[in-house]
């Protein structure tokens, strides 16, 4: 199994994150797809003119591996532009600084006066606003709160679906995807659409996951090396980071 590597520090979130030639339909269409780190290297280094050894202080990385998001970013984007392809801005193993990040998403140049003082709201806030009955899907290795959260989503053992206004709890069986071959993900995600869920925790997310629960309005989370009932704790208070795509691989 790889290891996973260390996340980027974003500090924006766009709106748009899909862009296409006009006049063309979508089948017709190649697709290139952006990540969020690399998006934030461009925005740093070309759209914010920020020296290159401040941005990569600001990503949390080398400037080696800096200069090579911003490559890639140009490469990406030349790509696009010139042999016509659908942008897709998406995934990339990143870190979301919400602190950092005003409603409108516009960090330094916010004209809503998010600088005189910005504070994130706690999950449970957040979702109260959205109305309706909560329910948050954490993976898990025993169907257990005291034991820990399963490191895949859709190879994982069970899945705990848990209400936190009732403070009760069911358990999904899911040994059933860990011999899967392809599609793991995919079954995993719609079960939790089917749950109703409108979190998801686990240890990390794959890009056929996050797509399916990405659609269905579903966020996203990370909790590594924590137990069930300490990852609830840590989201109920605000703590987890939340995923702006997805962090390893297809088939992890």
């Amino acid at each position: 199994m790889p290891r996973p590597r260390c996340r980027r520090n974003i500090g924006f979130l766009p709106s748009v994150t899909y862009f296409k030639p006009a006049g063309v339909r979508l089948a017709e269409l190649g697709e290139v797809v952006l990540g969020h780190d690399e998006l934030e290297a461009i925005r740093l280094k070309d759209f914010l003119g920020i020296p290159q050894e401040e941005a990569a202080k600001k990503m949390s990385v080398s400037q080696p591996t800096f200069h090579r998001l911003l490559l890639s970013a140009h490469e990406k984007m030349a790509d696009a532009v010139i042999n016509g392809k659908a942008l897709r801005i998406e995934g990339g193993n990143v870190t979301i600084d919400e602190s950092q990040i005003p409603p409108c998403g516009w960090r330094h140049m916010c004209r809503h006066g998010w600088k005189k003082g910005f504070t994130p709201q706690k999950q449970n806030a957040i979702l109260n606003q959205q109305g309706g009955k909560m329910k948050i899907v954490i993976t898990s290795v025993d169907g257990k709160f005291e034991g820990m959260v399963d490191e895949r989503f859709g190879r994982s053992r069970k899945l705990i679906i848990y209400d936190p206004e009732n403070k009760t709890h069911s358990v999904i069986d899911n040994t059933a995807n860990m011999g899967s071959l392809q599609g793991a993900g995919i079954q995993s995600a719609q079960n939790v659409v089917n749950a109703g869920a409108k979190a998801v925790i686990s240890g990390h997310l794959g890009p056929n996951a996050f797509r399916v629960l990405q659609s269905a309005g579903i966020e996203t989370y990370t909790a590594s090396n924590m137990t069930v009932k300490d990852a609830i704790k840590a989201f109920e208070e605000g703590r987890l980071i939340k995923l702006a795509g997805a962090d390893v691989r297809g088939h992890w």
